[in-house]
């Protein structure tokens, strides 16, 4: 943690309401008031997770490892995407292509699956990279706190894999360690650009080609 306690405290207070009210929308409020997967994905996260983590990064920014001007920019080190997102399409595809015999564009997909998938890259990465990582990182841990900030991106998930009941077999399959790999991968690449837009586009990415296939 960044030498303020102030910081600490807000990250704790809104861990709590995050992590809280996620799985109580999951496990319970999801069903009990039908709220469907865009709405969650879209218009909750974009309260909940966007906008607390953009207001809380601006006021503490000076205590954060990657200030608010270098995280909201472009450099050279954000081409680093490229090949990492050229690696995605290829073992997305592969995989997609061995498990079904065929490669055939999701039925569902659309324009309103872009944009749940844009939501869930750039909610997710200004949290979990943009805020909780960002205000623990230093210089001399930066694998322990990746790793942690990991443990903490996928406990997140916890909620709807039992709701909808996989929570075992995500973890027998391998699931939970490809969320545990990606997570790393978001992370070091944002410590490597200093920009939360590469997080966000490969999250983006990633989860736009699971959508399309």
């Amino acid at each position: 943690m960044r030498s303020n306690p102030n910081l600490r405290t807000a990250l704790i207070i809104y861990a709590v309401i995050l992590y809280g009210f996620w799985s109580l929308l999951e496990l319970y409020l999801k069903t009990k008031l039908r709220v469907n997967e865009f709405t969650k994905e879209v218009y909750i996260k974009f309260i909940l997770w966007l906008i607390p983590a953009i207001l809380i990064h601006s006021h503490f920014s000076g205590s954060m490892f990657i200030n608010k001007n270098e995280m909201y920019s472009l450099n050279k080190r954000c081409l680093i995407v490229v090949p990492i997102m050229l690696l995605f399409s290829v073992f997305i595809i592969v995989n997609k292509y061995a498990a079904n015999g065929r490669l055939a564009i999701n039925e569902s997909f659309g324009i309103s699956t872009v944009i749940k998938a844009l939501s869930v890259g750039i909610g997710e990465e200004t949290v979990f990279r943009g805020l909780f990582l960002n205000a623990v990182l230093d210089d001399k841990k930066k694998l322990f706190t990746v790793f942690i900030n990991s443990l903490m991106f996928l406990a997140i998930h916890f909620p709807v894999w039992i709701r909808s009941g996989t929570f075992i077999s995500v973890f027998t399959s391998g699931g939970a360690f490809t969320v545990l790999l990606l997570s790393c991968i978001f992370s070091f690449v944002f410590i490597k650009t200093k920009s939360i837009y590469t997080a966000a586009f490969l999250h983006f990415w990633w989860d736009l080609l699971l959508y399309m296939f």
